[in-house]
């Protein structure tokens, strides 16, 4: 193998290299913001369901007045 062409492997080892570890640093944010969504949308299911309940209490409470 000519010394050119030797390096030019070496230089493009290393940029897969770092493409890996970026790529692997990327999935891992991924995951953390999905994990993150996946939270806030519990939350936000919880409390709609809590904000009906309260909606039809009031409603039951005004039919029921006599």
């Amino acid at each position: 193998m000519s010394q050119q062409f030797q390096m030019a492997m070496e230089s493009m080892l290393k940029m897969i290299n770092e493409i890996d570890q970026n790529s692997s640093g990327i999935t891992e944010e991924i995951e953390k913001c999905r994990d993150s969504a996946l939270e806030r949308k519990k939350v936000l299911e919880e409390d709609t369901d809590r904000c009906k309940k309260a909606a039809y209490t009031v409603l039951d409470m005004l039919n029921n007045r006599d």
